[in-house]
């Protein structure tokens, strides 16, 4: 932008006025007292105004309004797509889109979305990342030197013992640790240069994200976390490519088995040196970037009449003896997680269903909930405490103990909560927070205002509200000894519920007034289920370990 930018307007009427304020929409500066009128005009009194001072502050913020392909103002943003289009993408690309909206609308108030702030947590996670990085290698250097020292020692201690003919041998073998040692210091070196490098475009990068977000339009903060999103992306997988070539260095000294023969011209030489490269498995966080927030398909407070079942996948949980499934997640992976209450681990299969492996845990485990993209919660049933556990590395972080048994459990909102006689919440840390007089035996369920629990005793399913008032229950048939048990709700409150006897699988709207039977599962023993809010899937889990379903759910 040029020191001086003239109003627009004025510029027209070849008058030559140095503006103070800068239309987003436009593009535009304008006068005093053009903005008064910009502000009267029913077509520009919406238009966001920032300073000019503001303005200059976003020069180095490298956001486009301009499409890459066709280059056009970007006005429109598919929805299904999550990509911002301009008039002649929308006319080729996006016919067939229905969820199109203009710009203007779905960037409203994204400076307060949960995208800008996950774009901004995700730099931090990188540069510490970088850290991590950076700090694996330094000692590297200074410990190739020691190991260079102690070699030269065994070296002089050999050469002591020996006859002259010892001093031509040890120089030649002196000179190839040195150029090893060079060589691997060089590599290290260049390590760090690349990951200071790097640290210093996230830097930029850091800064540049808070100019924006001070700054910055709402069109602006839009386009630009959409773009922003792709160069931390970006960053990180670079990252992660170059730690494949991060290692430690091991040197050995190999000593020839003929060195007590040196006055045999047969010895061409003492021994060589070994350099023996040990790749670093750096544990790189990762953060699933979320795009801005704006207008969705998210279902509304909806009908249960209006929801319907797709079958993704029915799969087999791999066994070879007797299995109690009584809990069950999905990771953020899309990796399947399930709780067996007859053995002390988890099974993990693949989003296709096939078996990965399984996770040691502290006891048998009763219920399990994901808390972030590297760690779960685990409860034990009848004993007293419940862990938080990093499925990456298979690390206990914290052990909470209750003195009381502790049974379903599931998180919401950045809080765990946990049925014990009553709902203890926790913070995302095991911190205990509050509880809840909420009713119910063994499962739970949560959104953001209430509580669902059921209880297989006399055949409730109940909804309080977070002070622990029922605010309605629903009965599922038990004279018929159909007793519900796992519990999960959707993100408008509607609860799922297995009706054990029969095999059916309901969904109980979300004021507790209707119902409807989603499933009859004939040959499936119903106990675990899982709702992913996010991906609006559902996993439903067989008591004994048998058939296995994975289904979306669809919201006319």
């Amino acid at each position: 932008m040029p020191s001086f930018v003239h109003c627009g307007p004025c510029l027209y009427d070849i008058v030559y006025q140095n503006d103070r304020k800068w239309c987003t929409s436009g593009e535009e500066g304008l006068c005093k007292e053009c903005e008064k009128t910009h502000q009267k005009n029913k077509t520009s009194r919406d238009h966001q105004l920032v300073s000019i001072d503001d303005c200059r502050q976003m020069e180095d913020v490298p956001i486009s309004f301009t499409c890459s392909d066709h280059d056009k103002k970007l006005e429109w943003f598919c929805i299904y797509h999550e990509e911002a289009l301009c008039v002649l993408c929308l006319s080729t690309g996006h016919r067939s889109c229905s969820d199109i909206i203009q710009i203007d609308v779905a960037s409203t108030n994204a400076r307060q979305s949960t995208a800008l702030f996950d774009l901004q947590e995700a730099i931090e996670v990188t540069l510490c990342n970088i850290t991590l990085c950076i700090n694996s290698q330094k000692p590297t250097p200074k410990d190739i030197e020691k190991q260079e020292k102690d070699i030269r020692t065994i070296i002089i201690n050999k050469r002591t013992k020996i006859n002259h003919r010892l001093d031509e041998l040890e120089e030649k073998l002196v000179q190839t640790l040195v150029r090893a040692t060079k060589t691997c210091t060089s590599k290290c070196n260049n390590c760090i240069q690349q990951f200071k490098i790097q640290e210093e475009r996230l830097y930029k990068l850091k800064d540049q994200v808070m100019q924006m977000k001070e700054c910055a339009s709402d069109q602006q903060v839009f386009l630009g976390t959409r773009q922003f999103n792709k160069l931390i992306t970006s960053e990180t997988e670079s990252i992660k490519t170059a730690t494949d070539y991060i290692y430690n260095y091991k040197f050995n000294l190999h000593l020839n088995s003929d060195i007590q023969k040196l006055s045999n011209d047969v010895i061409k030489e003492i021994g060589y040196i070994q350099v023996t490269e040990q790749k670093l498995h750096l544990d790189i966080k990762e953060l699933k970037i979320k795009q801005a927030q704006m207008p969705q398909k998210i279902q509304p407070s909806c009908n249960v009449a209006d929801v319907d079942l797709l079958l993704i996948k029915r799969f087999n949980i791999m066994r070879e003896r007797p299995m109690c499934i009584t809990g069950c997640a999905i990771l953020p992976n899309g990796h399947l997680l399930c709780a067996d209450f007859y053995s002390t681990e988890l099974l993990e299969s693949s989003e296709e269903g096939n078996y990965i492996g399984s996770i040691q845990v502290s006891a048998t485990p009763f219920d399990i909930t994901v808390l972030d993209s590297d760690r779960i919660a685990i409860t034990y049933g009848t004993n007293d405490f419940f862990e938080i556990l990093n499925f990456r590395n298979s690390r206990v972080e914290k052990k909470i103990k209750t003195e009381e048994p502790c049974w379903g459990l599931i998180q919401s909102n950045g809080k765990i909560f946990v049925k014990l006689e009553r709902v203890h919440v926790f913070d995302i840390n095991g911190n205990l927070l509050y509880t809840v007089a909420a009713g119910g035996i063994h499962y739970i369920s949560t959104n953001k205002n209430n509580l669902f629990c059921s209880s297989y005793l006399d055949g409730y399913v109940r909804c309080f509200d977070m002070n622990g008032k029922e605010v309605w229950k629903f009965h599922v048939n038990s004279s018929e000894h159909h007793h519900p048990l796992a519990v999960a709700n959707d993100r408008s409150g509607n609860v799922f519920v297995f009706r054990k006897t029969s095999r059916n699988l309901i969904l109980i709207q979300q004021d507790g007034k209707a119902h409807k039977k989603l499933l009859n599962l004939e040959d499936i023993s119903p106990r675990a289920v899982c709702y992913n809010i996010d991906q609006s899937t559902l996993l439903i889990c067989d008591h004994n370990g048998g058939p296995c379903a994975l289904y979306k759910v669809l919201y006319k």
